[in-house]
């Protein structure tokens, strides 16, 4: 009898193995996918004194995306800014500024899914 209720007992215990982690699975929550973005920005001279600030970020989930474009003067004193929200999957902008010689500092922020991300890179005219 012992025996008997034993192995009623691990049966079940092995049905429930198999069967339960199917069952949780479907109640498991899914994280959001996160979008690979790839994102390249720079300062480039267009004529004389005149430089163009330029952002690309590749979005091939076509998420939304919030990105701005910032130049900083050596002292971080802000000089110029642009920015867009788009879920293109590919995103451009750009702009013309005027600056005589000096340091100044380039900063790219987006945001996707809730989170940002920031890049500067430092320029010497």
């Amino acid at each position: 009898m012992k025996r008997k209720v034993l192995c009623i007992a691990l049966s079940l215990l092995m049905c429930m193995m198999v069967t339960l982690p199917t069952f949780a699975d479907g109640f498991a929550e899914t994280p959001p996918e996160r979008a690979p973005i790839a994102a390249s920005f720079g300062l480039k001279n267009v004529t004389g004194s005149t430089y163009k600030m330029w952002t690309r970020i590749s979005n091939p989930s076509g998420v939304s995306v919030t990105a701005t474009l910032v130049l900083y003067s050596a002292s971080y004193t802000q000089i110029a800014a642009i920015g867009t929200t788009s879920s293109n999957t590919i995103i451009n902008f750009s702009k013309n500024v005027t600056l005589p010689s000096g340091t100044y500092h380039l900063r790219l922020s987006y945001t996707v899914n809730g989170i940002t991300h920031t890049f500067e890179k430092p320029y010497t005219i």
